[in-house]
């Protein structure tokens, strides 16, 4: 499980200082490349009592820079990992979940067969995000949330995710406006805003 930083070592970082604490925390770690994990390292979380899913980290082999920044809430991580390895030309309309392949023939002018190769170079760390005991609405806005606090500027930004989501210094979810500082902590659930379900939403 080298490749799992827990929410108990990062939780109470401050967003200016996660970007330092991450490195330290890999170089520690001596994270395999990802083409190189087993099946066993892969599914570490599939089992009690860790929770699968939440944020996940694509770091550049020789560091220091961090590639992409992405959140699970639905499919387990290794579920999600291995839905980035393709290759294939995405469907216009259709549903597609290898857009870090799809950055990086953009950015790079590569083949998607070449981004899967570079993507399987990469190192990856997982940051599972434990059920809080408040119900699965407010444990995927918490991860949602925590996603974007490592995509702003002032923490991780990430070299392949959207600029547009990076450089503003706040984000909104479900309607609740949420402000970016470099004091405030990774892991903060004080302010999170569970969206309502309505009769009519129920219905729809």
């Amino acid at each position: 499980m080298k490749h799992v930083w827990c929410w108990d070592e990062w939780q109470g970082l401050q967003l200016g200082d996660v970007y330092d604490e991450l490195w330290e925390w890999s170089f520690r770690q001596n994270l395999k490349p990802m083409g190189e994990m087993t099946v066993s390292e892969m599914c570490c979380l599939a089992k009690r009592p860790w929770s699968p899913v939440g944020l996940y980290i694509f770091l550049e082999p020789g560091g220091p820079e961090v590639n992409y920044v992405g959140k699970t809430h639905g499919r387990s991580f290794q579920e999600r990992m291995l839905s980035h390895l393709d290759h294939r030309t995405p469907i216009p309309g259709s549903p597609h979940l290898a857009q870090f392949v799809q950055s990086l023939v953009k950015r790079e002018h590569i083949t998607a067969a070449d981004a899967v190769c570079r993507v399987l170079s990469m190192k990856m760390v997982w940051m599972p995000i434990p059920d809080t005991g408040e119900g699965s609405a407010f444990h995927k806005t918490l991860i949602a949330a925590i996603e974007r606090r490592l995509l702003w500027h002032g923490c991780l930004d990430p070299k392949f995710n959207s600029q547009r989501v990076k450089h503003n210094d706040y984000f909104t979810l479900k309607g609740s406006r949420y402000q970016l500082s470099p004091e405030l902590t990774l892991g903060d659930t004080s302010n999170i805003v569970v969206p309502k379900v309505t009769v009519a939403a129920i219905g729809a």
